[in-house]
């Protein structure tokens, strides 16, 4: 699958169903992509509504992020990070036709 990469402003999330799963993919600010699944693994909330700050999609509703590659943590109030654990991430290609989605159970 492919996503117009116009559309994946700095910021921006966006849903997407890839090999009959839901994920989410973001760009963010420095222009890198990444993904996680739509669902937080926490307390199953939308990560479509989630919000990014720096490279990092963070959930609505307890504050859990994602770094785009697999990896959740939250930052506690202090600033201190707490690993929550990996979830399974897509692979991000973008070129001048846009930005190519698949998991790795597409891979070639």
């Amino acid at each position: 699958m492919r996503i117009d990469a116009a559309v994946l402003t700095s910021g921006a999330v966006i849903p997407v169903a890839v090999g009959g799963h839901e994920y989410v993919v973001w760009r963010g600010r420095s222009g890198a992509l990444g993904s996680a699944p739509r669902a937080c693994p926490h307390l199953d909330h939308d990560l479509a509504d989630g919000y990014v700050v720096g490279e990092d999609l963070i959930c609505p509703g307890h504050g859990w992020a994602f770094d785009g590659r697999g990896l959740a943590f939250k930052r506690n109030e202090f600033g201190r990070v707490d690993p929550k654990g990996t979830v399974p991430a897509l692979m991000l290609h973008e070129d001048e036709d846009g930005i190519r989605v698949r998991s790795d159970s597409e891979a070639p």
